[in-house]
């Protein structure tokens, strides 16, 4: 049997019945987060390979190290939620800007749009 040649019911990928209110509602927050951190990640890519105003290198790493680690100290609770989110999205924004350098290699090596 080939794998493509099976019929998907697109119907089921939409159809969260299973799943209780509360994980429904957790799964949102999750996603939403994850969203927030991609966006982030990609302002922190933008601010390295267009304005090079911060340099990616150690002081980067060791500031997305700190945030990590500041982020798995801070206890979850509803008070701390806000500056947990903060945390998270320093550390996005500082890894996004490490990967500014790979960035630069990939427009240096196929330069066209």
């Amino acid at each position: 049997m080939n794998i493509f040649d099976r019929k998907i019911n697109f119907d089921a990928l939409f159809k969260f019945s299973h799943i209780t209110p509360s994980t429904q509602q957790h799964l949102k927050k999750v996603y939403a987060s994850f969203a927030l951190c991609m966006f982030v990640a990609a302002a922190g890519a933008y601010v390295h390979v267009v304005t090079h105003f911060i340099q990616a290198g150690l002081l980067s790493a060791l500031g997305s190290l700190i945030l990590m680690i500041w982020l798995m100290a801070t206890p979850h609770s509803h008070e701390t939620e806000q500056k947990r989110l903060g945390l998270l999205a320093g550390f996005a924004f500082l890894t996004g800007v490490g990967l500014g350098p790979a960035l630069e290699f990939c427009i240096a090596v196929n330069p066209s749009p």
